[in-house]
Formats: C-alpha cells, sequence, structure tokens
C-alpha cells in the first residue's frame, strides 16, 4: 500500500497488515487516491470473506482460470521490498509489520479453514515440494513463506523498518514518529484480525496438540526466529 506517495507499507499475508491499512488509511492526504484505496481494500476484504471457499475449490484440483487471478493478486497485493524498490527506488519510506512464525501459521490455517488438520495442512505446505504437482499448489507459497524475504535487500539483509503485531500499541507511535505520519490513536482497531480470534489468541495449542511439528517449523522459519527475535515456543501438555 502507497500512502501520500511517499510511504510504502510491506504487507505480509497473515502478520497484522490489514489492521495497518486500516489506520494508514486515514493519513491518505489525497481525495482520489483515498477513494481508490478504500475501493482496492474492499475487494480485498470480499475475497478474503470468501476465502475459505476458494481453498476448498482450488486444494480439490481445480487449476482455471479463477485461481490464476487469485495467485496473482495475492502476488501484487503483497509485494516485497525488492518489487517494491524496484519499481519507486528510494523515494519511498518503507516498513512493515511481523508476527510470531508460529502464530502466524495457526492465522493461515484458521484463515483459510482448509478441510484436514492443523498438523496435516503444516505438513503439506512447509514439507512438500508444492511445485511438483501444479494442481494442488495452494496456498500460494507467498501466503506462508518467510517474513525475512519481504524485507531483504540483495544481499539478504533486512532494509526495512518494522513493527511487531504482537507489540502494535507500544510501537506504533514510534514508526509514524520515524515516517512522520500524524496519528491520534491510543488504542489500535484490529481490523479483519485473526488475532482478536480466540483460537489464535490460544494459538500455542495447536502446538500442545501436534508437538511434533515444532522442528518442522522451527527449521522452515529459523530466519524470522534469529531475525525479528521470537522466542520458539514448546508445548507443555499435550490437548487431547
Amino acid at each position: 500500500m502507497i500512502i501520500n506517495n511517499n510511504i510504502c507499507f510491506i504487507h505480509i499475508p497473515k502478520a497484522g497488515g490489514s489492521t495497518i491499512e486500516n489506520l494508514l488509511l486515514q493519513n491518505e492526504t489525497n481525495y482520489f487516491n483515498y477513494i481508490l484505496l478504500n475501493i482496492l481494500e474492499f475487494i480485498y476484504d470480499i475475497i478474503k470473506m470468501y476465502a475459505s471457499t476458494l481453498c476448498y475449490i482450488f486444494l480439490n484440483n481445480y487449476h482455471g482460470a479463477l485461481k490464476i487471478i487469485n495467485n496473482f493478486s495475492l502476488n501484487m497485493y503483497h509485494s516485497t521490498y525488492l518489487i517494491q524498490h524496484k519499481i519507486y527506488g528510494e523515494n519511498m519510506k518503507y516498513f512493515s509489520c511481523v508476527r510470531h512464525p508460529q502464530s502466524r501459521l495457526v492465522s493461515l490455517y484458521t484463515f483459510l479453514k482448509p478441510n484436514m488438520r492443523f498438523d496435516k495442512f503444516v505438513i503439506y505446505i512447509l514439507t512438500k515440494d508444492l511445485t511438483k504437482n501444479k494442481l494442488n499448489l495452494y496456498p500460494p507459497k507467498i501466503s506462508y513463506q518467510e517474513q525475512t524475504l519481504f524485507l531483504c535487500n540483495y544481499k539478504n539483509e533486512i532494509v526495512v523498518p518494522y513493527i511487531k503485531i504482537e507489540n502494535i500499541n507500544e510501537q506504533w507511535y514510534d514508526i509514524c514518529t520515524k515516517l512522520n505520519i500524524n496519528d491520534n490513536n491510543k488504542s489500535i482497531p484490529r481490523k479483519n484480525s485473526s488475532i482478536s480470534n480466540k483460537d489464535t489468541l490460544s494459538w500455542q495449542k495447536y502446538y500442545d496438540k501436534y508437538p511434533h511439528l515444532i522442528n518442522i517449523v522451527k527449521n522452515y522459519y529459523k530466519n524470522d526466529f534469529i531475525n525479528f527475535d521470537y522466542k520458539i515456543y514448546y508445548p507443555n501438555k499435550i490437548y487431547k
């Protein structure tokens, strides 16, 4: 999302981006851009409303135009820093928002609601070579790839300032100050965010129930755990 022609928000999927975009929209000073951005947000909200239905269709060997359009839209909407920088260069102030990798996976799962258990879903997307099975290539890799990849330059260095969605109330003022954003929100209203969902608030229970996923997730997101200083959650008990 581009605000006032000088702020570029790198929207990482399932990391609280909708909340940030809703806040940024209130700072767009160009009326026509404001209307356009709201229309785009409205369209994307409709797509998200039917995410679970689309997931069911796409996971059942559907590989027509609808999937192509959906995947293309996701890749465009969630562009990485490298793509945005190639277009806008140094004229933009870039920033983003990240989320605990284990929580983010649960958020993706509860968002798509695939017809499979959580452990099967995680194993399916993180360990299978989906590129060998073009028909079932869903969800697109961009929806669950490492967050580090969104914020790096060609040297694999993180160059985009970011806040953590878990600390948004504490860090929002700091990022606004850094980017010269005028925002007086005392509390942050979360829009379209599964963070407010009870299932996701207790995301740890998914790993309590399926502890064999820990090493898989830890290895796949090792750079995210290191770069964003997130601690790996290890189960204390098993849910039956």
